[in-house]
Parts: structure tokens; C-alpha cells; sequence
């Protein structure tokens, strides 16, 4: 179809003519025609797809257009146009704030933040923004406040709000904002640094004291640490909680070990204190019951059991404390001579028993010669008490006594002090022996003298009645107690127990039968006891072999224990420390009381040996002590001289620490002397530590305020904008107030302020080259009627005038003014084409130092002006602003041009200084 019908037979919202497609859609239905009415969108008309998007305008249809349309389109710039309200909007407020929440292009947010027409709308759009450098942005360039402070409240990191204090120059409050924020962040992070410096501190702290040597302040000084740590906990990172916690852990363990040890020392001190009572109390008690019966008249079989039963009691319990503690060698020996002596006593009474029946028949014959013999055998030691029967021996009559009245002649007061002696033995219960000497005076009484005799016969009577009275009680009284003893070991026989419980009653049953004598001793009573016990004896044998066994194993365990102490004492070196010999000997002893019992008859001479042993080892301790508290008193005078010493502090407690080294190692001196020279060698090394910590904060408070003055320059240079090229000289000063004040102290702190240092110089420094730049380029612009006038002048002299000298009003520096003079000489002297030449390689070098393009002709420029900057960098090549200020004096200088070639190149010219501004002087 031709053209003509096409257009003539064409509906009406396609026809050419944008009004008539306008008045088309208004007959359009969105149910019907939405496809006409989304073809209409992309009309070239802007009027005709705004009544498009009118009919279709919701907010479902706006997401997906602007998600879908190509960005910068017709279309998209109409839906953009609608949105913010440039033009008639064809959305509801709350519509528009709908498209908005769902927007995600940073694009489309920030122009909709920049753009809409309303507050809300903005805030809408700013709440999708993400972006920090987006949200700079806008707090900086926004016209509306509310969304200003909004984008500004969301900024976060340094360099943002860094960037608002600089560049939020539209809205101080957002400013000083910014800069309040930035010193409170500072001040915060200087106060965590502060917190995680003290928490390294109490680290290295705690580690310094897990490994110093005890003193008593050491657990106060833990515990102070550790509330400290405490209090700054909160925020430290894992690193460091793992660091303390271990080094807390090791320091916590060695307070504990050593409280435990000094436990241990004082219950071993007072367990040795009260061994050494205890054997003054045995030894006391010894000598009491051998003084008591030395004052004794006569001695009888209770006197013995009773002094055998407590010596053999007295003797277990001196075993037992010769098992805790090695008692002195004096103590040792008054013990065993007391033994020896209760041993003589209890030796005589068994011959005195074993020969009492032929001593009582030679008595009752009066048979001196036997008499004398049993004597001799029973060897009665001197100064003890004797039996009644030994006391009152009959004597052989001499001739001279053969004569009545010499057989006569006992004395009665001698017979009335047997009778008291009698009596007493009465009222204390002692039978047999009141029975022996009761046999004595009956057999003496005839040789009583005529006057005496009736009286003294009367009381022996008397005394004679209470002692067949007191033997007939005792009888009595010992029948049931027999008979229990019997029913008791005929009962263990037959009794189901464990065996060491058997022993131990069959043990308490034969002693108690002992304990009877021979009050109502009968054949048949001992007879049935015996048998009972022989039946206990015999269920027990398989008890005593393994106890013997027992015996033995230990008995040959200490034997070895005290092989070992004596090859130590035998071969201990003379370096050994004294408290691994105290160890060796606290273990000795224990293993000793370990390997118990033994048997009783070789534990006497092991027990000798293993004391003697243990004396010697601890004679080798004291030695070593005192050895060590030697060393430690040369270590006292060391670390004395060591403190007067002229030398650095920090030195000084190098070599204390070094000593102190040297005393850990030494071991422990004498208790006493231990603790004397370690107050004083603590005394100095505390002195030389408060000295070296004293400088060491001097050290920290000069680093803190070298530290603070540099955080007041960084301030006091973040808060200054240059204005003019001229306030170099305040930079300049700035960094010699730096360089003063360096070096800074290593840590977290300096290293955020030397890089946020870096980064003020780095951009004061490249505003004040923009500011020089643009300065240059003013000063450019100020030359202008000077290099006209010049131009002028070298026209007439090339025209053939006289070379006149232009003078200039303008205050010119020194380099400029000699640049002005040779534009003068070389007028009368220059050449035009040189001139000319030079000027265009000028041109070039400047082209070069703004980076503007060159075109094919001047390449040859290009590369001369390359190789002219590469022969000036071999020697001493200025910096960017130097060589502009000198290419511009070098423009002055050059002459002589005429009019024509000034105005060919002028602009030229013109336009690159005008570029200036834009060079960046990093290059």
C-alpha cells in the first residue's frame, strides 16, 4: 500500500502528528488497549507518553519500568520525571514513597534523593542508599536539611566522617558534628588502647610473676592482678583472655603449691616440735617409774609387770616417733641406758623367780653356803629395790654369836620397821609379797628380846590374820574373772571373725590372764585356758606366717631404705642442693613408717642405724645450707653494690633480675637465715625495680605527651583549610613541629596517627598546589596588558621603529623582573624566528606539563622538551611549581614577536593555563 493510504487508513494514536496520538489515548482503555498504551510509552513525544504512563500509571507498573527500561531512554526519563514531581505527577504521595522503598539501583536512589520534590520522598530513597561515599554525598550537597542530618547520622567509618568535616562546608552544624564524632571515636579508641595496653601490661605482669621467686607479697599481688584483669575484661579479645588465663592459671597453681607446702612445713614443724615433747615426755616418764620404785622398800611380781608394761608401752610409742622424726643423739642414748636398766630388773626378777623355791628351802634350812650361791646367781643390781625373800636373808652365826643371849639380839626396832613395811604392802594389795615377808618375821620372831616380844608378837599376828584374809578376797574376787578369761577364749576358738581382730583379742585375753598372778590359780583353770588358747594359736598360724612374712618384707625394705641413705650420705656431691636432701629426707622417713612392722628382736640395732643415718643426712643438709646462705649472703653484697652502681636503670634491673636467677637456684638456706637475707636482698631489688618503673613512666608520660601534642597538631591541622598559596608556611611549620616530636612511640595508636597524619599533609599539601596553581594561572592573567605592551613594542621595532623599553607597573618578583629586562634587550638584539620557535617550544612544554593533547605536528617538540626534562632530572630537576613559574617567566622573556604571532598563539596559550588548576602535582 502506498505511503499516502498507510497514513490515510492509519488508526489515530499512530498517526504522525504527536497532538492527534495525544487525543487518541484519551479513547484508549487500559483493559483493551494496554498493549497500544505500553507501544505509546516509547513515543519520541514527551507529551504523548506522559499521557500514556498516565493511563497506566501505577506503582506495580513504575517498578517494573524503571527495573526494565533502559536507563537514559525517553521513557525512563519521563518515569523519573513523574516520580520526583519535575513534572506532573501522576502517582500519590504514599504511591511514590511505594516505588521508592522498592528501588534498588544506587542510581535511581540517589537521584531520587537529590531530586524529588518532596522531604519524604528523600528520606525514602536515603533509607535504600548504602553506599557511605553516596551518603557523603548527600549530606554535603542536599538541599534539604532533615536529609543532610539523615545522610550524616549514617555515615560511619573515619574516612567519612573525615570527609564531612572537610567537605560538609553547606551545613556547619553537620560539621561540627562530624568533628565531635570523629574526637569521641578517637578519644574511645584512645581509651581501648589504653585498656588493651594495660591488659599486655598485666599479661606480661602476671607472667613476670608466675616466674619471680616467692616472696610473701606474691599473692597479694596475684590477687591484685587479677581484679584488675577484671575490671577490664569486657572487651578483650580471645587472644588475650587465652594469654591471661594461662599465665593467671600457672600463677594461681605455684600460690596454691606453696601455700600447700607451707602448710606442710608447718605441720611438719610443729608434728617435730611436739615428736621432741613427746620424747622428753617418754624419757620423763622412764626416768619417774624407775625413781619411784628406787624409793621403794621391797619389790614384788605387780612392781615388775607393771614397770615391764610401761616401759613396753613407752617403747612403741618411741618407735613410733622415731618414725616421724630422727630424735637426738643424747635422747637416744638416755632412752637406751633407761632401757638397759629396766631390762637389768626384769632380767633378775626371772632368776629371782627361777630360783625362788631353792631359795625359800636354803632359807628354811638355813643353809648359808646355797644362800650365798643363789645370791651370786641371781646378781640383784645395786640401788633397785629387792624382793621381800632377798631383803631378809638369814646370816650365817659367828662363834662369838653362838651364845643364847647372842642368838637374842635382833633389834626390835628393825622388826617394827618390817612390820609397817608389812602393813603398807597390805593396805596396797600386794600379796605375795606381804606373804614373803610375813614368813620372814614369823621365822625372826623368837630372837625378839623378852620385853618386846608379847607386842610385836600380837601386831604380827594381827598382820599375819589381814594377809590370809586379803589372800582369801583375792581368790574370791579372781574366780569369775578366771572363769570369764576362760569362756572368753574357749568362745574366740569357736568365734567366726577375721583373723587380725582374733589376734588382737586372743592378745588381750592372755594378758589379762597374766595380769591375775596366781590368785585362784587352779591346775585345771590354767589347763582349760591353755588349751583354748593353743586351739586360737593354731587357727591363727597361717595369720602369723604371712604377718611374719610381712616382717620380713619390710624389715628387708628399711634395710635397703637405709642402704640407699648411707650410699647418699657416702656420695653426695659437695654442689647438692639442700632442698633436694630436706625432700630425700621428709621421703625417707615416710617410706620408714610405710614398711611396718618388723620383727621386734633385730628392730632395736636397724632402727640405730636408720637414725644414725638420718643424722648424718641432715648434718650434710645443715652444711648445705649453710653453704647456700653463703652464696645468698654474697648475693645480698652484690646486689647492694649493684645498687649504688652508676649505671642505667634499666640495666641495673637486668642484672637484679639476673640475680635473682642465681638465688632461685641456690635452694634454701637455714629457716631463720632464709628469711633474713631474703628481706634483704628483696629490700634492694624492690629499691632498683621502683627506680627502673619510675623511669619507665617518666618515659611513658613523656611518650604520652609527645603522643598527645602530636594527636593537638593532627586536630589543630584537620581543622585548617588553606585559602591561599601563601599559607604554606603554616604546613611547613606544622611538619617541623612533627619532625620535633618524633619519633613517636611504637603501638596502635601511633600507627593510626601517623597514617591519618599522612593523609592531612598528603591533601593540605595538594590544595596548596591547586591553590599555587591557581595561582600561577591568576598571575597569567595579570601579565596580560605587560606581555601586550611588549608585543606592541617588538611590532614597531620589527616594523623598524626604535626599540623602546617597556616599563611595567606590576610588582614583579625577582625572577620575573629579570625575565622583563631581557624582553627589553632582546628587542633591539633577538630574532623573530628564533623567537617564534621558542615561543611554539614552549607552548609544547607547557601542552606537556598539563597534560593537553598535541597534535602530529608537534611531536618533534614534544620529544626535544622530553629529552631537555630528562637532561634537567640527571642534575637537579625543579619541582612541578617551579617549572611552570619558570615557563612562564621564560613566556616573558621571549622576544622579539610581532602582533600576528601573539594572537596566533595567544589563546593557545590562554586555554593551557587555564588548565592549571586541573594538573595533578603528584605526577
Amino acid at each position: 500500500m502506498p505511503g499516502f493510504l498507510q497514513r490515510l487508513f492509519a488508526p489515530r494514536w499512530r498517526h504522525n502528528d504527536p497532538r492527534i496520538r495525544q487525543e487518541a489515548i484519551a479513547g484508549l482503555t487500559v483493559e483493551r488497549d494496554r498493549e497500544k498504551l505500553e507501544t505509546l510509552l516509547h513515543d519520541d513525544n514527551a507529551e504523548v507518553r506522559h499521557a500514556a504512563l498516565a493511563r497506566l500509571a501505577t506503582p506495580e507498573r513504575y517498578q517494573t519500568l524503571l527495573t526494565t527500561v533502559e536507563a537514559g531512554s525517553p521513557l525512563h526519563r519521563t518515569l523519573l520525571d513523574t516520580l520526583t514531581g519535575r513534572e506532573r505527577t501522576l502517582l500519590s504521595l504514599a504511591q511514590r514513597q511505594q516505588v521508592v522503598k522498592t528501588l534498588d539501583a544506587p542510581a535511581l536512589l540517589t537521584h531520587m534523593a537529590t531530586h524529588a520534590d518532596n522531604q519524604q520522598l528523600r528520606l525514602a530513597a536515603l533509607e535504600r542508599i548504602e553506599d557511605e561515599g553516596a551518603l557523603i554525598e548527600q549530606a554535603c550537597q542536599n538541599s534539604i536539611a532533615s536529609v543532610r542530618q539523615a545522610a550524616a547520622g549514617r555515615v560511619d567509618s573515619d574516612e567519612g566522617l573525615e570527609r564531612l568535616a572537610r567537605e560538609a562546608r553547606r551545613d556547619k552544624q553537620i560539621m561540627r558534628g562530624a568533628r565531635d564524632r570523629l574526637n569521641q571515636r578517637r578519644d574511645q579508641r584512645r581509651e581501648q588502647d589504653a585498656r588493651q595496653q594495660r591488659r599486655d601490661d598485666l599479661i606480661q605482669a602476671m607472667t613476670r610473676l608466675s616466674d619471680q621467686q616467692w616472696e610473701p607479697m606474691l599473692p597479694a599481688r596475684y590477687r591484685h592482678l587479677v581484679r584488675e584483669w577484671r575490671s577490664l575484661a569486657d572487651d578483650a579479645d580471645d587472644s588475650q583472655r587465652q594469654k591471661f588465663h594461662q599465665v593467671e592459671q600457672a600463677t594461681h597453681t605455684r600460690v596454691i603449691e606453696h601455700d600447700n607446702a607451707q602448710r606442710e612445713e608447718q605441720a611438719r614443724e610443729q608434728a617435730m616440735d611436739m615428736a621432741r615433747r613427746d620424747s622428753q615426755r617418754i624419757i620423763d616418764s622412764l626416768k619417774q617409774a624407775l625413781k619411784d620404785l628406787e624409793h621403794r622398800a621391797t619389790l614384788d611380781a605387780q612392781d615388775v609387770a607393771q614397770l615391764q608394761a610401761h616401759f613396753r608401752l613407752q617403747a612403741e610409742q618411741w618407735r613410733d616417733l622415731t618414725d616421724r622424726i630422727a630424735p637426738s643423739q643424747e635422747d637416744q642414748h638416755y632412752f637406751e641406758a633407761l632401757l638397759q636398766r629396766a631390762s637389768e630388773l626384769t632380767s633378775a626378777w626371772q632368776r629371782f623367780e627361777e630360783h625362788q623355791q631353792a631359795l625359800s628351802s636354803a632359807i628354811d634350812s638355813r643353809d648359808f653356803q646355797t644362800l650365798e650361791q643363789l645370791k651370786r646367781t641371781i646378781a640383784w643390781p645395786e640401788g633397785l629395790p629387792c624382793p621381800t625373800l632377798l631383803t631378809h636373808l638369814p646370816e650365817p652365826v659367828s662363834p662369838a654369836d653362838s651364845s643364847p643371849s647372842s642368838r637374842n639380839t635382833l633389834d626390835p626396832d628393825q622388826f617394827q620397821q618390817s612390820l609397817d613395811q608389812l602393813e603398807n604392802q597390805l593396805d596396797r594389795g600386794e600379796l605375795q609379797e606381804a606373804t614373803r615377808l610375813l614368813d620372814s618375821l614369823m621365822q625372826r620372831r623368837h630372837r625378839l628380846p623378852v620385853d618386846k616380844r608379847d607386842s610385836l608378837q600380837t601386831r604380827l599376828n594381827q598382820l599375819g590374820q589381814r594377809t590370809h584374809e586379803l589372800r582369801d578376797w583375792r581368790n574370791f574376787a579372781a574366780a569369775p574373772k578366771r572363769e570369764q578369761l576362760i569362756e572368753g577364749m574357749e568362745g574366740l576358738a569357736a568365734a567366726d571373725m577375721d583373723e587380725p581382730a582374733r589376734d588382737q583379742q586372743h592378745r588381750r585375753l592372755v594378758r589379762d590372764w597374766k595380769a591375775l598372778g596366781d590368785a585362784a590359780a587352779s591346775r585345771e583353770r590354767s589347763t582349760r585356758f591353755r588349751q583354748a588358747s593353743d586351739q586360737v594359736r593354731e587357727q591363727l598360724a597361717g595369720f602369723y606366717q604371712r604377718r611374719d612374712q610381712q616382717r620380713e618384707q619390710n624389715m628387708a625394705e628399711r634395710e635397703r631404705l637405709c642402704e640407699q641413705l648411707e650410699t647418699l650420705v657416702n656420695h653426695t656431691a659437695a654442689t647438692s642442693d639442700p632442698d633436694s636432701l630436706r625432700t630425700i629426707r621428709d621421703r625417707a622417713r615416710e617410706a620408714w613408717r610405710q614398711w611396718s612392722p618388723v620383727p621386734r628382736d633385730r628392730e632395736g640395732e636397724l632402727r640405730q642405724r636408720f637414725t644414725k643415718s638420718l643424722r648424718a643426712l641432715q648434718t650434710l643438709i645443715d652444711q648445705q645450707a649453710r653453704a647456700v646462705a653463703q652464696a645468698k649472703q654474697e648475693l645480698v653484697d652484690e646486689i647492694r653494690e649493684l645498687e649504688g652502681a652508676d649505671i642505667d636503670d634499666e640495666r641495673r634491673a637486668d642484672r637484679a633480675k639476673a640475680l635473682q636467677t642465681r638465688w632461685r637456684e641456690l635452694g634454701r638456706a637455714p629457716r631463720g637465715e632464709e628469711q633474713a637475707l631474703w628481706r634483704a636482698f628483696r629490700q634492694h631489688c624492690d629499691t632498683i625495680f621502683e627506680r627502673r618503673n619510675a623511669q619507665r613512666n617518666q618515659q611513658r608520660q613523656q611518650r604520652d605527651s609527645r603522643l598527645d601534642q602530636m594527636q593537638a597538631l593532627i586536630d589543630r591541622l584537620d581543622g585548617w583549610i588553606p585559602e591561599s598559596a601563601a599559607e604554606q608556611v603554616t604546613l611547613d611549620e606544622a611538619e617541623k613541629e612533627a619532625d620535633a616530636l618524633m619519633p613517636l612511640p611504637n603501638g596502635p595508636r601511633t600507627a593510626g596517627m601517623l597514617k591519618r597524619w599522612e593523609g592531612i599533609l598528603r591533601d593540605r599539601r595538594e590544595r596548596l598546589d591547586r591553590l599555587a596553581l591557581g595561582t600561577l594561572a591568576e598571575r597569567w592573567q595579570q601579565w596580560q596588558p605587560l606581555l601586550e605592551a611588549h608585543v606592541a613594542a617588538d611590532s614597531r621595532a620589527l616594523a623598524g621603529e626604535p626599540a623602546d623599553s617597556v616599563d611595567t607597573p606590576l610588582p614583579l618578583s625577582s625572577q620575573a623582573l629579570e625575565a622583563h629586562r631581557l624582553r627589553n634587550e632582546r628587542r633591539a638584539s633577538g630574532e623573530q624566528a628564533k623567537a617564534r620557535e621558542w615561543l611554539e617550544h614552549l607552548r609544547v612544554h607547557l601542552s606537556v606539563l598539563v597534560d593537553a593533547p598535541l597534535g602530529s605536528e608537534d611531536s618533534s617538540r614534544r620529544l626535544d622538551v622530553q629529552v631537555a626534562r630528562l637532561n634537567d632530572a640527571m642534575g637537579n630537576m625543579p619541582g612541578p611549581m617551579e617549572e611552570l613559574e619558570q615557563l612562564q617567566n621564560r613566556l616573558l622573556a621571549s622576544g622579539p614577536i610581532d602582533a600576528d604571532d601573539w594572537q596566533h598563539i595567544a589563546p593557545r596559550l590562554e586555554s593551557l593555563m587555564a588548565m592549571l588548576q586541573e594538573v595533578d602535582t603528584n605526577d
